[in-house]
């Protein structure tokens, strides 16, 4: 049995959709979106602000299964 490496300790929006609604791990989410990972894990952090492309928008949404843009919380990083 594979361990699961998503950690499901974050408070960040956008990671608590990702675990919610795939079985996608950071990096597996990452390459699907045409995102570095480790600009992921800084946009989840609050390094840096999430700056997506209208194809990363559009891959992002396919991927979470949303129908809107107001299911996307403004902000990725952790409160």
């Amino acid at each position: 049995m594979s361990k699961d490496k998503r950690p499901q300790d974050s408070d960040s929006p956008i990671e608590k959709l990702r675990i919610q609604r795939t079985n996608l791990s950071q990096a597996e989410f990452a390459v699907h979106c045409g995102i570095p990972l480790r600009t992921y894990q800084r946009w989840i952090s609050g390094e840096t602000e999430a700056k997506l492309t209208p194809q990363q928008w559009k891959t992002l949404m396919q991927v979470l299964n949303v129908q809107s843009v107001d299911e996307i919380p403004d902000n990725f990083a952790s409160s």
